[in-house]
C-alpha cells in the first residue's frame, strides 16, 4: 500500500469536505482574499437571479463615490443604472441568468454626487457553482477612455466640417470671386480702347460699374478672410466699451454709395448712447453685411431702416427693409452655413452666401442672438443683440 509522504502538499479541498464559499474566503483570518479584492483595479459584484446585488468590494467607493452598505441588497438596474441604458442592460442580465451571454455590455452608473460613471461589465453565471451561487460581475470604469473616443469623434466630424469650408472656399474664390473681377477687366478693355469714341454718360456708367464690382470684391474677399480665420480659431476677440450709435453711423457712412447709386434711402434716427461690450471689427463686420443684403434685395427708390432699442441687459439692432421678402422655405437657409445660400438681388447682384453665415458666427461669438423675420413680398427684418454695458 502506498503511503503519502509526510511532505506532500496537501489539497485546498479534501474529499469529503463542502467546498469553500466566497464568504468563507472573505472572513478568512489572514484576510488575503479580501485585501486582493479590495485594493483591485476593478470591482466585483455578485448578484442574485433577481438583480439584487449581494456583494460590492470596497473598490466600489474609488470608482462610484459609494460605501459597500448602500449598494449590498439594492435592485442595481432600477436604482443606478441611466435611463438610456437601463433595458438594453436588462436584456444582457436577462440573457446572462440563461447562459447566454458572455461577452462584455457598456453603460452609465449614477456616481454618488449625481454624475454618470461610464462602466464595462464581464458578468459569468455562477449560480449552479455552490461555492458562489451568483452572478459574478467583473467591472471596469472606462470613463476615460470612452471621453477619448468621444473626443476622436469630435474631431473626426470637425475635420470633415473644415475640409467642406475648404472646398466651398475654394468654389467661392473660382467663381463667385471671379466673376466681378472679369467684369472689371472687360470694362477697363473697353476703356482703354482708343479706337471708341465715349460719351461722358457712357464713361460714367463704365467708371460706376468699375468702381461698384471692386467694392463689392473687396467686401467679398475681406468676408472670405474672416470666414477663413474663424474657422480654424483664429479670431480672438477684443471686447471694449462701445457706442453703438457712433458704430451705427460709421456703418451707414461706409454703404451710403452703394445705396445711392442704387437709390435706396436710409433712414436712421440716432437714440441715447447706447454702450455695449464688443469686438468692434466683428460688430462692424455683422452690420456691413446686414446692410449690405439690404440694399441688395431693396427695389430702386425702396428704404432701409435701422433702429436701436435698450433691452434688460441687451441692446437690440434691427436692419429693416420693404424689399422683396424672403420665402420659409429659403429663411431655413440663410443661416445654416452647410448650405451657403444665394440668390439674385433686384438689380442683379450675385454673392456667395457667407455673409449670413458670418453674421451668425460673429454674433454669436459677441454673446448675442441673429433671427429674420419676413414674408415674400413683404420686405425682411434682421435683428441681432450683443451684450449692455454694465
Amino acid at each position: 500500500m502506498n503511503a503519502c509522504p509526510e511532505n506532500a502538499e496537501k489539497p485546498l479541498i479534501e474529499s469529503g469536505e463542502a467546498p469553500l464559499r466566497i464568504e468563507d474566503m472573505l472572513r478568512a483570518e489572514d484576510g488575503s482574499f479580501n485585501q486582493l479584492i479590495k485594493n483591485s483595479f476593478d470591482m466585483i459584484v455578485l448578484l442574485d437571479e433577481n438583480g439584487i446585488q449581494k456583494y460590492v468590494s470596497e473598490s466600489c467607493e474609488r470608482i462610484l463615490g459609494y460605501k459597500q452598505s448602500e449598494l449590498i441588497g439594492i435592485p442595481v438596474m432600477d436604482a443606478f443604472i441611466h435611463p438610456e441604458d437601463r433595458d438594453a442592460l436588462k436584456k444582457n442580465f436577462q440573457e446572462l441568468v440563461r447562459g447566454e451571454f458572455n461577452g462584455a455590455a457598456e453603460y452609465r452608473h449614477r456616481h454618488q454626487n449625481g454624475t454618470w460613471v461610464h462602466l464595462e461589465t464581464f458578468g459569468t453565471n455562477q449560480l449552479d457553482n455552490p461555492a458562489i451561487r451568483s452572478l459574478v460581475l467583473n467591472v471596469r470604469n472606462v470613463s476615460k477612455r470612452k471621453k477619448a473616443e468621444q473626443a476622436l469623434v469630435e474631431s473626426e466630424a470637425r475635420l470633415r466640417e473644415l475640409n467642406a469650408t475648404k472646398d466651398k472656399l475654394f468654389s467661392i474664390i473660382a467663381h463667385d470671386l471671379r466673376s466681378p473681377f472679369n467684369s472689371i477687366i472687360g470694362i477697363s478693355d473697353l476703356l482703354t480702347d482708343k479706337s471708341q469714341p465715349y460719351e461722358a454718360d457712357d464713361l460714367e456708367w463704365c467708371l460706376e460699374t468699375i468702381n461698384g464690382s471692386a467694392k463689392n470684391t473687396l467686401a467679398l474677399l475681406d468676408n472670405l478672410l474672416n470666414w477663413a480665420r474663424s474657422q480654424t480659431g483664429q479670431i480672438h476677440l477684443v471686447p471694449e466699451l462701445v457706442d453703438l450709435s457712433d458704430v451705427l453711423r460709421d456703418a451707414v457712412a461706409l454703404s451710403l454709395s452703394a445705396s445711392i447709386l442704387k437709390r435706396v434711402a436710409f433712414t436712421y434716427d440716432p437714440v441715447d448712447p447706447v454702450r455695449v461690450v464688443a469686438d468692434v471689427n466683428l460688430l462692424k463686420t455683422v452690420l456691413r453685411n446686414l446692410l449690405s443684403n439690404a440694399i441688395k434685395y431693396t427695389k430702386p427708390g425702396g428704404e432701409i431702416r435701422i433702429s436701436v432699442r435698450a433691452l434688460p441687459r441687451l441692446a437690440e439692432v434691427c436692419v429693416a427693409d420693404n424689399g422683396i421678402g424672403i420665402e420659409a422655405s429659403v429663411r431655413e437657409k440663410l443661416f445654416d452655413k452647410t448650405s451657403f445660400y444665394s440668390s439674385e438681388g433686384t438689380d442683379h447682384e450675385t454673392g456667395s452666401g457667407l455673409g449670413l453665415i458670418l453674421c451668425r458666427e460673429f454674433v454669436e461669438k459677441l454673446g448675442g442672438t441673429i433671427w429674420v423675420e419676413s414674408e415674400a413680398g413683404q420686405g425682411s427684418r434682421f435683428t441681432f443683440t450683443v451684450p449692455l454695458a454694465s
